[in-house]
């Protein structure tokens, strides 16, 4: 027992190691130095650098290896793409567009309780036609699986300002229950409600709704943000 307990150490372990380091090296090396460092956006996804060879190289390694680095990485070249035709060759937009649209739902197979997920399928929604009821169930599967993670809420927050003339009612309620749940504890979203009152035209009388019917520690701490951005 002793000699197999040597022996293990002595090469297996060592390989072991070796093989998870190479590993790991891949997957480095897919990676664009861009998505490594940077804090993941879902509502604004960057304007990333081309980078097709590093962009190929992990669709190559996808079918060994996976990883959700690397699914991201697909997902955030799409929406590259996605961008670029926006502005450059809008004709291509749709095609691209549900090219997108079908990778998340093929994510949401494996992650049905992401609420980033939902998010980002329900501001794809947001770009077509005719689709208002997609992306309000998709906002709707966002908020109904996470209600109470104040995080998310913030995000459910700014988007359904964003696109609150396509809100359902249910997911207008949402919005405003999320905000009275979340900004006597989180003043991260007291400001994010601020900056979207001095830029946002149509968030502006909701907000101050909102502000109206809150507690007078929230309504102190919104007018002291919004005179600090002024």
């Amino acid at each position: 027992m002793k000699t197999l307990i040597n022996q293990y150490f002595k090469f297996i372990f060592p390989l072991l190691i070796f093989l998870l380091l190479v590993r790991e090296a891949a997957i480095l090396i897919a990676t664009p130095d861009e998505y490594y460092l940077e804090d993941v956006s879902f509502f604004a996804p960057a304007l990333i650098k081309a980078d097709r060879q590093k962009a190929s190289f992990s669709d190559q390694l996808s079918v060994y290896i996976s990883n959700r680095k690397l699914v991201h990485i697909r997902y955030k070249t799409c929406v590259q793409t996605l961008n670029r035709y926006r502005i450059f060759d809008p004709q291509k937009s749709p095609a691209q567009r549900q090219k997108c649209i079908q990778m998340l739902n093929v994510a949401l197979k494996a992650a049905p309780a992401s609420p980033l997920i939902w998010l980002e399928l329900a501001s794809l929604y947001t770009q077509q036609k005719n689709t208002a009821g997609q992306m309000n169930q998709s906002l709707f599967n966002a908020w109904q699986i996470a209600k109470h993670q104040a995080w998310v809420g913030q995000r459910r927050i700014t988007f359904s300002l964003n696109n609150w003339a396509k809100l359902s009612d249910a997911n207008k309620i949402h919005a405003k229950a999320d905000f009275m749940h979340f900004s006597p504890r989180n003043r991260g979203i007291i400001k994010s409600l601020a900056q979207q009152y001095l830029q946002n035209p149509i968030a502006k009388p909701i907000a101050a709704a909102w502000i109206a019917e809150s507690p007078l520690k929230t309504q102190k701490q919104f007018v002291g943000y919004v005179r600090a951005a002024r």
